[in-house]
């Protein structure tokens, strides 16, 4: 493994209820109701905003009203987390990530949450222990969202690896998907929404449901890619 990247929420921080939460009170705003779980599964949870809007309000908007969506929902997101206690990094994750850079092995964030989320995370957490902010790739807008595998593809760029070289760490449906298009090596599904045998059935190489799993997590820095076998 010579390079590795996550996703965010639901990865790094197990926040699905608060971002669940977030959505339902937007929807019950705009819509009238609060959308089903086979709808979060399908068309929120990994899916970038434009994707979840068009759905949910059955046409396609213009950039300016996907913005201003976006800044109402992510904004009641960003309240619900910082009220929250339980809003922190996920189990044992601080000290993989610390393990991960004594290594020197190159790491970074693929999200498709927009520039304002990105801002409020380095800002809740000390991110910048680890990660380059500027090499955080983010919905901007020009990235199509996943599970088209470009997000993936940018984040292996940035941090100077083939993708096939590359872990990449994803909790839902459509990372993993973007993760397989995109070719990466290995696949860790993180068991925080989705049960593991769910997770391996999409195509997770392997699974964990926090980063206390030393054996799992430590067996990864030895691997080269796809064609290894996790034991």
């Amino acid at each position: 493994m010579k390079g590795v990247i996550f996703d965010f929420n639901g990865t790094m921080v197990f926040d699905e209820a608060l971002h669940t939460k977030a959505w339902r009170q937007f929807l019950g705003q705009t819509i009238g109701r609060p959308g089903t779980e086979a709808e979060f599964q399908q068309y929120v949870h990994g899916r970038n905003v434009e994707n979840t809007l068009s759905y949910f309000l059955k046409r396609t908007l213009s950039p300016a009203e996907i913005d201003g969506y976006a800044l109402v929902k992510e904004e009641l997101y960003r309240v619900l987390a910082a009220e929250s206690p339980d809003y922190r990094l996920a189990a044992g994750l601080p000290e993989y990530l610390d393990e991960l850079k004594k290594r020197g092995i190159p790491m970074t964030i693929a999200t498709a949450s927009p520039q304002s989320n990105v801002d409020f995370y380095f800002r809740q957490f000390p991110l910048e222990r680890w990660f380059r902010r500027e090499g955080v790739v983010y919905n901007d807008g020009t990235i199509p969202g996943k599970p088209e595998p470009d997000i993936y593809l940018k984040a292996a760029a940035a941090i100077g690896r083939d993708i096939s070289d590359c872990a990449v760490f994803e909790d839902a449906r459509a990372g993993i998907e973007a993760a397989k298009r995109a070719g990466a090596g290995i696949i860790v599904g993180v068991a925080s929404m989705l049960r593991e045998e769910t997770l391996l059935r999409l195509g997770a190489t392997v699974t964990i449901r926090d980063y206390r799993e030393r054996e799992t997590l430590y067996a990864l820095l030895e691997q080269d890619g796809a064609g290894d076998e996790i034991q």
